[in-house]
């Protein structure tokens, strides 16, 4: 949910962690440019002093101060682009244009000397482009300008979801978006305003975004007696996303995102999920035992009803709670990085393993390294963009943050945006992210009629009219069958009726991580029981693969 004065906040406060690293194998300087060589507007040029490498610029003081350094290249490609300042004023963010658009907004940290910051792979055409740093809090001094070769970014997806339990159909959807990434881009929407896309472009968005919110006690909009008041309010969305599900043939893609009312401690009327509208303290919701504590509990059993229902009616979900947690402007991300995991945390187990809910892909849409839950929590990284009206910037550098987050193993989406990213560009150059999902009126309001039209003509866009190709059907679905196995829960030997046939099979036992814990020898014969009395007290899938066929068993093991 954006706002005006949000997405301007948004897009200040998230460009704050932009700190880029981008590995440096196989790179190699291409050339270096000083900046007192630039163009210089309402800046000036400085002797040499400290560790600079010659004379430096400074001056950046008011409104369009910049210097713009022309960077001559022989062949269009990917180049890291590196500058080096000095901020001995502070920390600062400067705006970086690239060829005359606006590449980003970027920290510079406190420096006392002249060190290079690193902005990440930038795409340069062949002969002369310019780069400009433009004031944007300003008070910081540029040495120079260098660029260094780059590498494509080499992903190694990783082929199973972290939930070892998830249904055949949650399967299929990530194997659909693997299939697809890198090549298709999946065209996405809101609920709010979905139908109004297809009334533009004639082509209906393949991914709809519904939003849990009115579910918990704390919203704060349940009319009652003529008035608000606090409650849950079931406004029917869940039997409204299975419908349309059900509508598209089960082309469509399911997601559902969660502002989250603040249990306590708001205002009727008010969105509790601000910071500034609420006294709830994540830190304490946290500390099992807490009132507070007891309150999340209550609101995730909430939702847990409703995803339940789509996964009895047999519904993926690309489920994306606690968003945007690093801008700190939601109360899940007002304390800090380690309380928000810990919910997070929370979520998970409660959902996962206590409601045994396993039709969800698990998307994270924060930017900032040190707030990620772990690969191990999250099947899909995702982030929101909101440059700027009419800005159709791939967000290279943002894709790149998140690729050196997920180490190249999960997939990379636009979880939101307001205006549409060049599609051909995004596929071309290294931003091939998996899907956009454009939020409420932005489809116009940051889009002009002629760019969403583009988008949604464009073969590599996949819409509900245009699938592509990639259509996964799991094995397992079809052929999945289950013996008798007990007892269960046990706390020593599982019986199997009728015996298993062991030819060309293969059996393992796999945690609730996903992690292959015991894999059992196969032997000749039938297996008739099979002793876990070594594992620890826990959920475990029991596993017998055989050809095309798997067996699969969830067992409990107590003591």
């Amino acid at each position: 949910m954006k706002t005006p004065f949000t997405k301007l906040l948004f897009s200040l406060t998230v460009f704050i962690s932009f700190i880029i690293q981008v590995p440096s194998s196989a790179q190699s300087l291409v050339t270096s440019i000083e900046a007192e060589s630039g163009v210089l507007s309402g800046v000036y040029i400085a002797n040499q002093t400290s560790n600079s490498s010659g004379s430096y610029v400074t001056g950046f003081d008011e409104d369009g101060d910049k210097v713009t350094i022309t960077v001559n290249v022989n062949t269009s490609a990917y180049y890291r682009l590196e500058i080096t300042y000095r901020g001995n004023q502070g920390t600062k963010i400067q705006d970086i244009y690239l060829n005359n658009s606006l590449h980003g907004n970027f920290t510079f940290p406190y420096s006392t000397n002249f060190v290079p910051l690193s902005i990440g792979n930038i795409y340069l055409n062949a002969g002369n482009n310019n780069i400009a740093v433009v004031k944007n809090w300003g008070y910081m001094d540029v040495d120079k300008v260098s660029v260094y070769s780059s590498q494509p970014n080499q992903f190694n997806i990783v082929d199973d979801l972290i939930d070892p339990l998830a249904t055949p159909a949650t399967r299929d959807l990530y194997k659909f978006l693997k299939c697809q990434f890198g090549h298709k881009i999946i065209s996405g929407h809101t609920d709010q305003k979905f139908d109004s896309v297809k009334f533009a472009t004639g082509k209906t968005p393949m991914l709809r975004a519904f939003d849990f919110q009115p579910y918990t006690q704390g919203y704060p909009y349940k009319w009652e007696n003529g008035g608000h008041t606090f409650g849950a309010v079931d406004n029917q969305i869940t039997e409204a996303a299975i419908a349309w599900y059900e509508s598209t043939g089960r082309k469509g893609i399911v997601s559902f995102q969660w502002h989250w009312h603040s249990p306590t401690g708001g205002t009727v009327s008010r969105n509790t999920f601000w910071t500034g509208e609420t006294t709830f303290d994540v830190r304490e919701a946290v500390k099992p035992g807490t009132p507070q504590y007891i309150d999340i509990i209550e609101d995730i059993d909430a939702i847990a009803v409703q995803l339940k229902k789509l996964q009895t009616s047999n519904v993926p979900v690309i489920w994306r709670p606690l968003h945007e947690a690093g801008g700190t402007w939601f109360w899940w991300g007002a304390h800090g990085s380690q309380a928000c995991i810990d919910l997070y945390y929370i979520l998970f187990d409660r959902l996962v393993n206590y409601h045994e809910i396993h039709n969800l892909i698990w998307a994270w849409s924060s930017p900032e390294v040190d707030w990620y839950p772990g690969n191990n929590k999250v099947d899909l990284i995702g982030y929101d963009s909101y440059p700027g009206s009419f800005n159709y910037t791939i967000q290279k550098t943002m894709f790149d943050q998140l690729y050196s987050i997920v180490k190249g193993e999960k997939l990379i989406a636009l979880t939101e945006n307001g205006p549409i990213p060049d599609i051909d560009k995004s596929l071309t150059m290294d931003a091939p992210w998996s899907y956009f999902m454009t939020w409420d009126n932005s489809y116009w309001s940051g889009n002009s009629s002629e760019h969403l039209q583009e988008v949604y003509d464009n073969p590599n866009v996949l819409t509900i009219e245009n699938p592509g190709s990639c259509v996964i059907t799991d094995v397992s679905s079809s052929k999945e069958t289950y013996g008798s196995i007990y007892p269960n829960p046990t706390n020593g030997v599982l019986n199997i009726e009728p015996p298993i046939d062991l030819t060309n099979a293969s059996i393992a036992v796999i945690n609730i991580l996903g992690e292959e814990i015991q894999l059992l020898p196969v032997i000749n014969g039938k297996l008739a029981s099979v002793d876990v009395s070594g594992l620890l007290p826990g959920n475990y899938l029991f596993i017998i693969t055989q050809d095309d066929a798997i067996i699969k068993k969830k067992i409990t093991v107590i003591k």
